[in-house]
């Protein structure tokens, strides 16, 4: 039988399947491990830094980012940041972040999300590991604080109470660099108002020293028609002088009153402080305004009164009753009596100036020193009104005082100067002065007309003139004679005045010769207070009023034709 050849055994197919013993579950998932709370210490040391920063000089992008480093370091965040409230786009914009990259970062919408909600509801709201804290300042809620992934847990209160740490410091920077903002700009402005005043008092200067050169030729050779020397006048031809010298004092009582008001205004008014006599002053007054009241047919008096001393500026208190009885004279009708009283009681004294005009109104008398006032809208105002009252308030409050005002329609007004007495003046100052000096007069003029009509009223009086138009030529004349008295203008056209009066103060044999300036400028009057190179004797201001200039220069040179007085 034959054999059979067997082929290899094919191997067993079998099937391999996983033992269940082998098979591994996967754990279940724990519940995350809550972070640990902030303890007490480092809370307390984390409002005292932010408290701490509140003092800092910081912008508010700068105090934001100290307060959100401190309140990274205490909650030790992912990051955490500050989402503001922009009304116009009603949106939270990110505002500033502090920590690592989180994509939860972005802008948010009021009402949506954890952190719109919490601006909305005002409330602190916390889900997941995200925790929003509204921001309350002055304006209500403005914006929301976000901490994301805090691995130290802080309480609401806390949060809170961070929250309002970091808004207090935000609004604080805020105001401070609002502050210093507005005072940039305060200080610009104040720059600018200084320029402008500067420029203004530099332009109410020349104005005035250039309307008072023509007007003291006008005046000066309106005085000498009126003195007939320059020929004989006819009665009509006298009347037309007066008539013009008169509206020539007005022109230059409105350029006076305008330069005085804006210098009292601005405050830059330099007294010259003395003691005086009002009654003289009043004296003074009256008989300076002796053609007004003359024009006017209103007798002005002044009753037998002791005399009263005060201290002060007597030019600017000269001003003052000048402009109340010059008001007096203006509201009294013909043949009315305006009376110029001066008393003392109580460590106060009164100058009053009372007339019997038409009065005023309650409603009037309110407005007595307001500038450019009419009691009747649409009327003319009187002659001189506007200014003089407001100045006389000013003048007399800068002295300390006050000007009281009263009045009965249809009886008159009455106006009371009050100022304090000076009390050391209790006798008559000293009016010895020494014997007039043989000698020229150097006048240093640069205006034509002014200089020409000087030199002409002084020679007729038997001065011997010398006459220059500019500094060089005055210091060349004293560097050869040494006059009896300088009248010398300020303003000149090529050098300040200034300069030759200095070369006079420190030049040994002309330091004590008399010097007066002569100008029209408006603070010409604070020079009387000058020591060493800027000391003067005396001043005439513009236009000159000729009969105290001759005075004056009488009580210093003794003319060419007059012979020494006999004692």
């Amino acid at each position: 039988m034959p054999s059979k050849k067997k082929g290899p055994q094919l191997a067993e197919v079998v099937h391999l399947r996983p033992a269940a013993a082998t098979v591994k579950k996967a754990p279940p998932k724990r519940a995350a491990k809550p972070p640990p709370p902030v303890d007490t210490d480092s809370a307390a040391q984390a409002l005292l830094e932010m408290g701490r920063q509140l003092t800092d000089n910081a912008g508010p992008t700068e105090a934001l980012r100290a307060q959100l480093q401190t309140l990274h370091t205490l909650l030790k965040p992912k990051v955490c940041y500050v989402a503001r409230h922009f009304p116009s786009r009603n949106q939270l914009h990110v505002e500033h972040v502090r920590g690592r990259y989180d994509e939860r970062v972005t802008a948010a919408v009021p009402g949506e999300g954890v952190v719109g909600r919490c601006f909305t509801d005002k409330a602190l709201l916390r889900e997941d590991d995200t925790v929003a804290v509204p921001l309350e300042g002055p304006q209500g809620v403005t914006g929301v604080l976000v901490v994301l992934g805090a691995r130290r847990r802080a309480s609401d209160i806390l949060m809170q109470s961070l929250a309002a740490q970091l808004t207090a410091a935000y609004e604080v920077a805020r105001l401070r660099d609002d502050s210093a903002r507005r005072n940039k700009d305060l200080q610009t402005a104040i720059a600018g108002l200084k320029s402008l005043e500067q420029n203004r008092e530099e332009l109410l200067g020349n104005v005035s020293h250039d309307l008072k050169n023509p007007l003291t030729t006008i005046k000066a050779y309106l005085a000498m028609l009126g003195r007939e020397k320059l020929g004989a006048l006819t009665d009509g031809q006298r009347r037309a002088v007066q008539i013009c010298d008169r509206n020539s004092d007005r022109l230059l009582q409105q350029v006076n009153d305008l330069v005085l008001m804006s210098r009292l205004s601005s405050g830059k008014m330099q007294l010259n402080q003395r003691p005086f006599g009002l009654k003289a002053v009043a004296e003074e007054v009256v008989r300076g305004l002796g053609a007004a009241a003359e024009h006017s047919r209103v007798r002005v008096v002044i009753p037998p009164c002791p005399e009263v001393f005060v201290r002060g500026d007597r030019e600017r208190i000269s001003e003052a009753i000048h402009n109340l009885v010059e008001n007096g004279i203006h509201h009294s009708e013909t043949d009315d009596v305006v009376e110029v009283s001066v008393a003392s009681a109580e460590g106060l004294g009164t100058l009053t100036v009372k007339d019997s005009g038409q009065g005023m109104t309650a409603e009037a008398l309110e407005h007595v020193f307001d500038s450019f006032y009419r009691a009747q809208p649409g009327m003319p105002r009187p002659p001189g009104a506007g200014l003089g009252l407001p100045l006389v308030a000013k003048i007399v409050a800068l002295h300390g005082g006050r000007v009281d005002a009263s009045s009965v329609l249809g009886e008159g007004s009455t106006f009371q100067m009050v100022l304090p007495l000076f009390a050391s003046a209790v006798s008559a100052p000293d009016l010895s002065q020494a014997a007039p000096k043989a000698g020229g007069i150097l006048l240093v003029e640069d205006d034509v007309d002014c200089r020409e009509v000087l030199e002409q009223v002084l020679e007729q009086e038997g001065y011997r003139v010398m006459a220059t138009s500019g500094a060089a030529e005055a210091r060349s004349i004293l560097s050869h004679i040494r006059p009896a008295m300088v009248l010398l203008d300020l303003r000149l056209s090529g050098e300040d005045g200034r300069s030759v009066l200095h070369f006079i103060r420190t030049t040994e044999s002309l330091a004590d010769v008399v010097v007066y300036i002569i100008s029209g400028a408006s603070d010409v009057a604070s020079l009387t207070s000058g020591e060493g190179p800027d000391r003067i004797d005396g001043y005439f201001e513009k236009p000159l009023k000729l009969p105290k200039l001759l005075d004056t220069v009488a009580a210093v040179v003794r003319p060419r034709n007059r012979g020494p007085a006999v004692p």
